[in-house]
C-alpha cells in the first residue's frame, strides 16, 4: 500500500522509508517513538507507543521497512500507530528493495527539458563575465550530474531528486518574465542570480534515500555557502583571464542577489534585498517555492478524495481543487 493510498482508518501494511525518528517520553513516563515514513507517493506520522530502545534503535532515518500498523484519525488527520511490545516491522536489507520507490525525482526527457532552458539561458546572456561564470559552473559535467541529482530542500519544496535544477528554472522562467515586463531592469544579473541563486544546496544537502543536512549547511547556511563558490569562481575566472574578466562592478551585485534573496532577515537572509533585481528574484524563489508546496499537496491526494485535500502541516491548511467538469457545466 502506498502512503496516497492511506486515506481512511483501519489496518496498513506496506515498505516505506524511515524519513524522521525521534525518541520521546509520554505524560506518563513511558517511551514512544514519533516517526515519518514514506515513499515517492508521500509520507504520513508513525507513532510507536512503549517502545524499547533496542528496537527505536533499529528504526533509524534512512531505514527502508516492511510495516504492519494501524491508520488512526489524530487532530483531523490521519497517523499511523503501533505498539513496540508487538512485532510491527522488518528492516529490509539493500537489494530487498528498490530505491526508486522511495526517491522520486526527476529523470529522462523532462530534466533533458529542464537543462536545455539553463543552456539557452545562460548562453544569451550579453555580459561575458556572468557568461564565464556560469560555465565555469554548468559547463563542468561533474557539476552538472551533482546539480542533476541534488533535491530542492530538505523536505519543504521540490525535496527529490532534481528538484534544485526544477527549481531552478521555475525562478529563471518568472525572472525571464519579469524582466519583459520591467524594461529597466539588468537581465542579465537577474538570470544569472537567478542560476546561481541556490548552488550552496550542493553543499548543504547529502543522502541517496533520505536528504540529510551536512554540517557546513547547518552552521553556515546555503545562502552563504553559495557566496563562496561564486567568489572561488571569480578567483578563479580572473586568475585564467586577468582582473578585468569579472570586474568587481558586476561581482557585488550578483553577491548582493544570493545573500539576499531570501528576502527578510527573519527568514534566513543577511540582508534585505536593495536592487531592484534582488526584489524580483526574492519574489520569483518565493513564488516558485509555494506553488510547489500546493502542486504537492495535489499530488498526494487519492483518486476520488473529493475537493479538498488532507490537512497540509507544512501549508497549514487544506487546498481546495477546482471541479473542471462541474466549471464546465455551470458555464
Amino acid at each position: 500500500m502506498e502512503v496516497k493510498e492511506i486515506v481512511k482508518e483501519g489496518n496498513v501494511s506496506g515498505t516505506y522509508l524511515v524519513l524522521d525518528s525521534q525518541w520521546r517520553v509520554a505524560r506518563n513516563g513511558s517511551p514512544y517513538a514519533a516517526l515519518r515514513v514514506g515513499d515517492r507517493s508521500g509520507e504520513i506520522a508513525l507513532k510507536v507507543w512503549e517502545i524499547t530502545e533496542p528496537t527505536f534503535n533499529q528504526l533509524q532515518k534512512g531505514t527502508v521497512i516492511r510495516l504492519a500498523a494501524v491508520a488512526k484519525n489524530f487532530n483531523g488527520t490521519l497517523q499511523l500507530e503501533a505498539s513496540g511490545r508487538e512485532p510491527f516491522f522488518q528492516v529490509c536489507q539493500e537489494g530487498e528493495y528498490d530505491p526508486a520507490v522511495f526517491v522520486p525525482g526527476i529523470s529522462g526527457p523532462q530534466l533533458a527539458a529542464l537543462w536545455t532552458v539553463v543552456d539557452e539561458t545562460r548562453s544569451g546572456l550579453q555580459q561575458s563575465a556572468y557568461r564565464l561564470l556560469l560555465d565555469h559552473f554548468f559547463g563542468a559535467e561533474e557539476f552538472r550530474q551533482r546539480f542533476s541529482a541534488a533535491p530542492g530542500a530538505l523536505r519543504i519544496h521540490h525535496a527529490y531528486r532534481g528538484g534544485l535544477l526544477e527549481h531552478t528554472v521555475g525562478v529563471v522562467t518568472l525572472c525571464q518574465t519579469a524582466a519583459d515586463l520591467y524594461p529597466e531592469v539588468n537581465r542579465d544579473l537577474l538570470l544569472t542570480g537567478a542560476l546561481l541563486h541556490d548552488i550552496g544546496k550542493l553543499e548543504s544537502y547529502t543522502g541517496e534515500l533520505a536528504i540529510e543536512g551536512t554540517d557546513q549547511g547547518k552552521l553556515i547556511g546555503h545562502l552563504v555557502l553559495g557566496v563562496q563558490m561564486v567568489e572561488a569562481a571569480v578567483a578563479a575566472i580572473q586568475a585564467a583571464n586577468g582582473e578585468a574578466a569579472f570586474p568587481p562592478a558586476l561581482k557585488m551585485p550578483l553577491i548582493h542577489l544570493i545573500l539576499s534573496h531570501h528576502g527578510e532577515l527573519e527568514w534566513g537572509s543577511p540582508v534585505q534585498p536593495a536592487l531592484l533585481e534582488a526584489c524580483l528574484l526574492h519574489h520569483a524563489d518565493h513564488m516558485d517555492a509555494e506553488a510547489a508546496k500546493f502542486r504537492e499537496a495535489l499530488r498526494q491526494h487519492p483518486g476520488k478524495g473529493g475537493n479538498w485535500t488532507a490537512y497540509n502541516r507544512i501549508l497549514k491548511r487544506s487546498v481546495y481543487l477546482l471541479d473542471a467538469e462541474g466549471d464546465e457545466e455551470a458555464t
